[in-house]
């Protein structure tokens, strides 16, 4: 399941240019900022598993999803040695390693609107934009204002500002609202302006319930996976997410691997969500149907856990690595148990991905008259001509606004030309 967010648009009005000669040529005014949270890809539905590896001891977590009769579960896990150890593990271990790894597409940057300034009164009164805020009663927090908190629905909201946008991602982040330190520099953009943000998250007891995953730990490096004994009792399309711990990139041996290539991605600025499912299926169908994608690859100590389960992975090897795979196989094409070995690339991977390419660009130039309509060029003449002033810009193209300025000169040389004495 994708978890979209919805694209937040503002407008972003620049101070009014200074009049000019009306030969001059017509300055162009950026606005209309679009600021799309990314995308992150997740599969809840996914089977999760972890393990590490090292020459004297491989540890295997696995997140248990079931949704049938309780008394009917069964879970089978095929062990190198007696000496297996089994205990129940904290499922905070997978959600921390889905939160910092799961890929996340962000939307490519968009060329400046052209639009008019506003007029030289905007802002004055209350008219402005920043006082038709409705400002509430605020309850300072630290430097941030809480306007409203409520429930609505299956989402828990808040109506929050602040003018320092460290304190107020700080606040989010404190109270469950999960904000990347990296979204910091576009949220200041828009504190800059005055802008109240309006934030919502699932409430509790309202995500899918996981069965409690189990810990076994067993001597010696077991590189093979017992893939084969996770298709008993599963059907049709099984979907499975697998971080290794090891001492560099790993990959899969016995079954095809790649990664994504961002310039596949599409961004679509009208639903502020991408491709990136279905380019992740195209590149499984390109492999053969049979494929481990790589996702993410970077260094243990580079990822924050508040849980203990990742201990037990770090006594074990002194600098590890973690890499992400994911796979979507029909389980026809599970016929081997997975061999794991190190990657011939030995680089990093990010989890974020730019997509090159963009589709329904959703902005607007701010409605400046009041007339329900975005504020073009034209408005802008016709507004400095009611003002007395000399108007400027029009929405011709190029080759139109040359033939403007000509008519303009031929005026002008036609009014002062000496008149012929009869």
């Amino acid at each position: 399941m994708r978890l979209r967010h919805a694209v937040l648009c503002t407008l972003v009005a620049p101070a009014a240019a200074a009049l000019t000669l009306a030969l001059t040529a017509r300055p162009a005014h950026a606005c209309g900022g679009c600021f799309s949270p990314p995308e992150t890809i997740t599969t809840v539905d996914s089977h999760r598993m972890v393990i590490a590896l090292s020459p004297d001891k491989s540890i295997l977590w696995d997140q248990i999803r079931y949704t049938g009769d309780p008394e009917d579960f069964v879970w089978v896990l095929p062990v190198p040695s007696p000496d297996a150890v089994v205990a129940v593990a904290d499922d905070l271990f997978f959600a921390e390693l889905e939160a910092q790894t799961a890929p996340q597409v962000i939307p490519p940057p968009l060329p400046p609107l052209d639009c008019p300034p506003p007029p030289d009164d905007w802002g004055d009164g209350a008219g402005g934009a920043i006082g038709a805020q409705d400002a509430g009663a605020a309850s300072p927090d630290a430097g941030v204002d809480v306007y409203r908190e409520e429930v609505v629905g299956p989402y828990q909201t808040v109506v929050i500002g602040s003018e320092d946008p460290d304190a107020l991602v700080a606040w989010l982040n404190e109270h469950g609202y999960s904000v990347p330190g990296e979204t910091t520099p576009t949220i200041r953009h828009y504190t800059d302006l005055g802008s109240l943000f309006v934030v919502l998250r699932l409430a509790p007891d309202q995500g899918i319930t996981a069965m409690q995953p189990v810990r076994v730990e067993y001597p010696g490096y077991m590189a093979t996976f017992p893939l084969k004994m996770v298709t008993v009792g599963a059907y049709g399309s099984l979907q499975m997410t697998l971080w290794v711990i090891a001492e560099q990139r790993y990959r899969a041996l016995n079954y095809a691997g790649g990664t994504i290539d961002p310039a596949d991605l599409v961004w679509d600025f009208a639903t502020g969500s991408s491709n990136y499912l279905e380019v992740f299926r195209q590149s499984n169908l390109a492999l053969g149907s049979r494929a481990w994608i790589t996702q993410y690859a970077q260094p243990l100590a580079t990822l924050f856990f508040t849980t203990e389960e990742v201990a037990a992975a770090q006594a074990l090897i002194p600098y590890p690595f973690i890499t992400r795979l994911q796979a979507d196989m029909l389980v026809d094409h599970l016929n081997a148990d997975l061999q794991l070995g190190p990657d011939l690339d030995a680089g990093s991977l990010n989890r974020t991905l730019q997509a090159e390419q963009w589709v329904n660009d959703v902005r607007t130039c701010p409605d400046w008259d009041g007339d329900g309509q975005p504020d073009t060029w034209d408005d802008y003449r016709e507004r400095t001509v009611a003002d007395g002033l000399f108007g400027c810009g029009c929405n011709a193209s190029p080759g139109a606004a040359g033939g403007a300025g000509l008519l303009l000169i031929a005026a002008v040389l036609l009014a002062f030309r000496p008149r012929r004495r009869r």
